[in-house]
């Protein structure tokens, strides 16, 4: 999984857990989530605690919507 792919994942879909992307591209979890956080570190991707679901959601940034777009057209 690239950086890219993440991106462009999260792009697809409004709100995801860390488990939803272990999922989606067959990663552990441990995995899954050290990549979001990565994101969350460089404000691509913002997170937020679900206190009713005990779990951290992601979103992608407009910070992270525009490093998906050029990325895209290094392509």
């Amino acid at each position: 999984m690239t950086k890219g792919e993440l991106l462009s994942y999260l792009a697809e879909v409004e709100n995801v857990t860390a488990t939803e992307v272990a999922d989606k591209f067959d990663l552990s979890y441990f995995t899954a989530g050290m990549a979001l956080l990565r994101l969350t570190r460089q404000s691509l991707v913002e997170r937020y605690l679900d206190t009713s679901r005990n779990c951290f959601w992601y979103r992608l940034t407009e910070r992270g919507s525009e490093r998906l777009d050029y990325l895209e057209s290094k392509t």
